[in-house]
């Protein structure tokens, strides 16, 4: 029966969030801990099965079953699609899941998805773990088991939730620090490129790095401060919860270490700085904090979100009027509202908008959207 998740498994999630290919590991461990089989971290449209990508990070896969998925499969998963999205979000939650939460196995047993491609797969249950929602995709971690094996038991249901915050934050870390590291191979040089100001502290606290970002917050003299060679809050009471999620995520008791979250108000301001604490053992960090480190990621929520149009071109190599469309479309407007702004055809914009997709790989607007977040590391917000 497996326990509470241990300070090496914690470990490893945490580093998956600045090296997606540690997300492979990750599944493969918590699948062996609770009786699974394969897995796949996903982010699909729940209204048609889309978004998914031949990339996303699989463990335990052969690899041409990520192709038939997307070529069929991902429009008739009864676990993951829904015929009304709008009901369907009134009471979806960032929780785990199991698939005889969604559909009973007598049912779930007579479909094409079970018989044709779950089989395939040696899968019988499923447990899907919620991690967050971006418009009408929500992005899953999903843990396959073998009928062999049986149902999952309360413990291990219980191993599951435990697991669970760990995996939300580290996934919400991963993608606000994204797709940067595409820029540069350098840390320092990721890390400037970053819209969110991120600290690196050593594992007694110590503001080790801070980028463009971070020293433009300490800067301005508003909710933080460095005092003592320490991240702090300028407000006592805020300061005491930070202090407290940065000792938890310093801590040497593996038991204790783990990451947490706050909200810091900031005078004269509508919105308060969304704060993540978590904890990392990584090499790529040793430079800076050798060890175990401690990544703070602070995120100003009244920011706009920009999108650098020289960086999209360096990506992609888009060329300016093709750039000037996708930022269009990024916008929210429709091809044909681009066209208008771009002082452009409609037809020009439809040709130029067909080769910013053969340039990126996108297939339709939203994901064409979702990659320029990723690419450039900004975030959608509901």
């Amino acid at each position: 029966m497996p326990g509470r998740p241990n300070s090496d498994l914690l470990d490893l999630v945490y580093e998956a969030a600045f090296d997606p290919a540690l997300w492979e590991p990750v599944m493969e461990r918590i699948a062996d801990d609770i009786g699974g089989g394969s897995g796949w971290l996903s982010q699909l449209s729940v209204a048609d099965g889309s978004g998914g990508q031949y990339d996303d990070p699989m463990s335990r896969v052969a690899p041409e079953w990520p192709q038939r998925y997307l070529d069929h499969f991902a429009t008739c998963n009864p676990l993951h699609n829904v015929p009304d999205t709008d009901a369907y979000f009134r009471g979806w939650r960032t929780k785990v899941v199991f698939d005889t939460d969604i559909i009973a196995k007598a049912d779930l047993v007579r479909t094409e998805y079970y018989n044709d491609f779950m089989r395939g797969l040696d899968a019988h249950s499923v447990v899907m773990f919620r991690l967050a929602r971006r418009g009408d995709e929500i992005a899953v971690l999903n843990l396959n088991r073998p009928e062999r094996r049986g149902p999952f038991s309360g413990a291990e249901l219980d191993y599951c939730e435990a697991l669970h915050p760990h995996l939300i934050r580290a996934y919400e870390l991963g993608e606000r620090f994204g797709a940067t590291r595409r820029l540069s191979g350098e840390l320092a040089m990721v890390l400037d490129h970053s819209p969110h100001g991120l600290f690196l502290l050593s594992d007694d606290g110590v503001l080790r790095h801070a980028n463009r970002n971070g020293e433009r917050m300490l800067a301005q003299a508003g909710a933080l401060r460095v005092s003592g060679g320490r991240l702090t809050a300028t407000n006592p009471a805020d300061a005491r919860r930070l202090h407290a999620l940065i000792g938890a995520a310093g801590s040497n008791d593996g038991e204790r270490r783990s990451s947490g979250s706050m909200a810091l108000p900031t005078p004269n301001r509508r919105l308060p700085l969304s704060v993540t604490v978590s904890p990392v053992r990584s090499q790529r960090f040793a430079p800076f904090a050798p060890g175990h480190s401690i990544v703070v990621c602070v995120t100003d929520l009244e920011a706009g979100v920009s999108v650098p149009e020289q960086r999209l071109r360096e990506l992609f190599g888009l060329t300016p009027a093709e750039t000037r469309l996708a930022l269009a479309i990024f916008d929210g407007q429709t091809p044909a509202e681009a066209a208008e702004t771009l002082g452009i055809t409609h037809n020009t914009a439809r040709n130029q908008l067909a080769r910013v997709f053969e340039k990126t790989g996108a297939n339709r607007q939203a994901a064409l959207v979702r990659l320029i977040m990723r690419s450039v590391g900004v975030e959608l917000r509901d």
